[in-house]
Parts: structure tokens; C-alpha cells; sequence
């Protein structure tokens, strides 16, 4: 009798096995026993198998294993190479995105040094012009008070020749120009103030 141990075959053998951590479940056992690979085969063992493989199932064991390994090296390599292409596209992407942001941000760059060298340029101009009403309005003040005297001198006149008694209250043409000049004065002053008013509310 052979020394190799036999066990029971049972419907759950390949079960058993993987409860013993054997690393391989042979599928084709009963075909195995059939074609007489395994050592012990024969009709003495019919029914049963050895607790061992057999050189033929540790073949296809490591087959199998290598299969598996080569499927998983593939994966990987193509999830590396899917990587490698994610990252080229994001990466040129993204210096896509910055050249036209940095574009963009030039140009604004370019309107905004405009914009102030145009606000400059007006500013500089109101200046100049505030300056030139300031100049005007402290001309037409001279000018309005050199109208003083002379109103002061017709009006006085004017006053003087009211309150003269009997023949000497005489309307001549000395009267008649003193009123003229009364009304010249007035107007001018009138004049220079409307343009006065018209400076002060630029100037604001």
C-alpha cells in the first residue's frame, strides 16, 4: 500500500483547502484523477486524493499567479501612463490659463497707466484753469472797487446839487452827465458782478 496519505473526497474539498491556506484550488481535480497524473491514482484510490499537488497543479498555480501578476502590471503600467497624461494635459492647461491671465492682466496693467495719465492730464488742466479764474476773480474785485470812488464822487455830486436853494437847483447838462455816469457805474459794477459770480461757481 502506498505511504502517501488519502483523504476522504468530498464535495467541499476545494473548501477545506482554502480553509487550510493552500494558495491554489485546483478546479479539474476529478479530470486530474481521471488521466492519472497524480502518483497515487489508480482504483485502490478511487474516491480519494493526497493532501499534496501535484507537479502538473503547482505548474498551473504559478501560471496562474503569473497571469495575474502580468494583468496587474499592465493595470498599473496603463494607470501610470493615464497619469502621465493627466498631468501633461493639466499641466499645459494650467500655462494656458496663467499666459492668458497674465495677458489679460497686462493689458489692464496698460489701461489702467492711460486712465491715470488722462486723469493726470485733467488734473493738471483744472489746475491751471482754477488758477487762471482765481487770477480773474481778484481782477474784477480790483475792478469793482476802483468803481467805488467814482460812484461815491457822482452820487455826492449828485446830492450836493439837490440841496441847493432857489435859482441855484438848476437842471443843466453837468446834471445830465453826473446821471449818466451814475448809470455807467452801475451797469459796470452790475456787469462785474454777474462775471464774479460766474467765476466763484466755476471755481467751486
Amino acid at each position: 500500500m502506498s505511504s502517501v496519505v488519502l483523504v476522504p473526497r468530498h464535495n467541499s474539498d476545494s473548501r477545506s483547502i482554502a480553509q487550510a491556506g493552500e494558495p491554489f484550488q485546483p478546479t479539474d481535480a476529478e479530470a486530474t484523477f481521471k488521466e492519472g497524473l497524480h502518483p497515487s491514482s489508480g482504483l485502490a484510490t478511487a474516491g480519494y486524493r493526497s493532501a499534496k499537488y501535484s507537479p502538473e497543479e503547482w505548474h498551473i498555480n504559478n501560471f496562474s499567479t503569473l497571469r495575474h501578476a502580468v494583468t496587474d502590471r499592465n493595470n498599473a503600467e496603463r494607470i501610470c501612463h493615464e497619469s502621465k497624461i493627466l498631468y501633461k494635459e493639466t499641466e499645459a492647461g494650467t500655462l494656458r490659463t496663467q499666459a492668458e491671465g497674465t495677458r489679460h492682466l497686462g493689458e489692464r496693467l496698460q489701461h489702467i497707466h492711460f486712465w491715470k495719465s488722462e486723469l493726470q492730464r485733467h488734473i493738471e488742466k483744472l489746475v491751471a484753469e482754477t488758477d487762471l479764474l482765481l487770477q480773474h476773480k481778484r481782477r474784477l474785485l480790483k475792478a469793482l472797487d476802483a468803481t467805488e470812488i467814482p460812484f461815491a464822487i457822482a452820487t455826492d455830486n449828485l446830492t450836493c446839487r439837490e440841496r441847493r436853494l432857489g435859482p441855484d437847483l438848476v437842471k443843466d447838462l453837468v446834471e445830465e452827465e453826473l446821471f449818466k455816469e451814475v448809470e455807467l457805474i452801475r451797469s459796470i459794477q452790475a456787469l462785474l458782478k454777474r462775471t464774479l459770480s460766474q467765476a466763484v461757481n466755476q471755481i467751486k
